[in-house]
């Protein structure tokens, strides 16, 4: 018996001595890094069983710790081992961020079924649509009926692949903001990609199964050409992407910013500043004879004005040596004289590649942009041509919104990134279309004087539309001023 009380006594004493020691404050930390590794920073004073001296010996691993089955950090009873993460509040702010994305995803996805209740065709199943074995290429379809709804359509032609595909995809969501602010049950938009050519027998089967009441699109001339005809035939308005203004007729409508207007723009700034003295480079293609054709007839209005224009094709442009001495020879270029006399306004048209080879060999020959007037097209609105040192002072037009400062706020919101003046025509194309769709008599009366919310397009019934265009003045570093005289609707 009293062997047996010495062993119970021990035993008590044991406990006792166990609880103060749980008791302590300085618990021992086990630090794990984001990184999962962790070192000690103090060594472990109390229970020293192997598992102990198995952590001091080595460095502990996270996904070891918490894969082993013998330690289950929730349900151990021993204090002395904490598990601390350095960088504790950066995990909590990634956790509060990634529930801020769910929540703009969430948002997201609930607009994005607002606008399949507002009948958007954005994908095949809902245009029912069947692909066609005989067609190959991407978004080639065959339309079938759906005799259950009565859809009033707007068929809408743009290139969703391919060359021109960046602008197409931009339009579309313009034109799915249109719809989702101002579209009902009964209009659908049924998106045809033109990206990789147009088949008129597929063409003339949509026209026919889908009856549509207005058309938006397409985005060049070469589909336009197709499209026009069965367009005619019904009468049915188009408010086509496309920059060619010969297309222009009583039921097709330009939204696309023409050589001529551009030309006009600039040409007829200059005359209006009293410059009269012009020079013309252009590339030999059809686009420098339509620049040129243009500027000559505003320059040759007043019979005192002098021109003179210099065709370039590829080829002069790679031959350097060639291109410097027939540039020498059109700006008749003297060592002996610093400044130029020529001219007094120089037009340079052409893509980027063109301009930036030759304004440098203008200065080179003594045409300085403070003193000579250089005049570009739409194409001088980049960033390197408004960084090139030598086209300082120049001028160039420019479309600007009327509105544009308050759509790009609701654009940015909506897809992110920046909207352009092809997203705000597009926007504009489709609440135009929307309302004539609504329109009960669905006469092309109806776009006489019609303008666009966005642009500030005006409408009228022969085919014509006003723009806003501003004559921009490149500053330095690249900074924009306009030319208030020469900013107005163009005539």
């Amino acid at each position: 018996m009293y062997f047996n009380n010495i062993k119970h006594n021990l035993i008590i004493i044991s406990c006792i001595l166990l609880m103060m020691n749980g008791c302590k404050n300085d618990n021992t930390k086990l630090i794990i890094n984001n990184n999962n590794k962790a070192k000690q920073t103090k060594p472990l004073l109390v229970n020293k069983n192997n598992l102990q001296r198995k952590i001091l010996k080595n460095s502990v691993l996270k996904k070891t710790v918490l894969k082993n089955n013998k330690i289950k950090p929730k349900e151990t009873k021993n204090n002395n081992i904490i598990f601390e993460f350095r960088n504790e509040r950066l995990l909590q702010g990634r956790n509060v961020s990634k529930n801020i994305e769910e929540e703009k995803t969430k948002l997201a996805l609930s607009v994005v079924q607002k606008m399949f209740k507002k009948n958007l065709s954005l994908s095949d199943t809902e245009l029912n649509l069947k692909n066609n074995e005989n067609i190959s290429t991407l978004n080639r379809y065959m339309f079938e009926t759906n005799k259950t709804i009565n859809y009033q359509n707007i068929l809408v032609f743009l290139p969703l692949t391919g060359k021109y595909s960046s602008f197409g995809n931009k339009i579309r969501k313009s034109l799915d903001l249109s719809m989702f602010n101002y579209g009902n049950s009964k209009i659908k938009l049924i998106y045809f990609d033109t990206g990789k050519g147009v088949d008129l027998e597929l063409i003339s089967s949509l026209f026919n199964e889908l009856d549509p009441k207005f058309i938006i699109g397409p985005f060049t001339r070469e589909v336009l050409l197709r499209i026009k005809p069965f367009a005619k035939k019904n009468n049915i308005p188009i408010l086509t992407f496309s920059n060619d203004i010969a297309m222009v007729e009583s039921n097709v409508w330009s939204l696309g910013f023409s050589p001529e207007e551009q030309v006009q723009s600039v040409i007829s700034c200059a005359l209006m500043q009293g410059y009269s003295k012009f020079g013309i480079i252009a590339p030999d293609n059809l686009y420098g004879k339509i620049i040129s054709g243009r500027s000559i007839d505003l320059i040759s209005e007043n019979k005192k004005n002098y021109h003179s224009a210099l065709f370039l094709s590829n080829e002069d442009l790679n031959n350097k040596k060639n291109l410097y001495s027939t540039l020498r020879r059109f700006l008749q270029y003297s060592e002996t004289e610093e400044t130029h006399t020529k001219f007094d306004t120089i037009l340079i048209a052409g893509r980027k590649e063109l301009i930036l080879e030759i304004a440098p060999l203008l200065a080179f020959f003594n045409v300085d942009s403070r003193f000579v007037k250089i005049l570009g097209t739409e194409t001088f609105n980049n960033e390197e041509i408004k960084n090139e040192p030598s086209l300082e002072k120049s001028w160039f037009p420019l479309i600007l919104s009327k509105n544009n400062a308050h759509f790009k706020f609701f654009w940015k919101d909506t897809w992110g990134g920046a909207n352009d003046y092809f997203s705000n025509a597009g926007f504009d194309a489709g609440v135009i279309g929307i309302n004539y769709i609504k329109n009960l008599k669905k006469n092309l009366k109806h776009l006489n004087n019609v303008e666009g919310p966005v642009t500030g397009l005006i409408f009228d019934d022969n085919g014509y539309v006003k723009k806003p265009v501003q004559v921009m003045q490149i500053e330095n570093l690249g900074k924009l001023t306009n030319i208030k005289k020469c900013s107005k609707f163009n005539n």
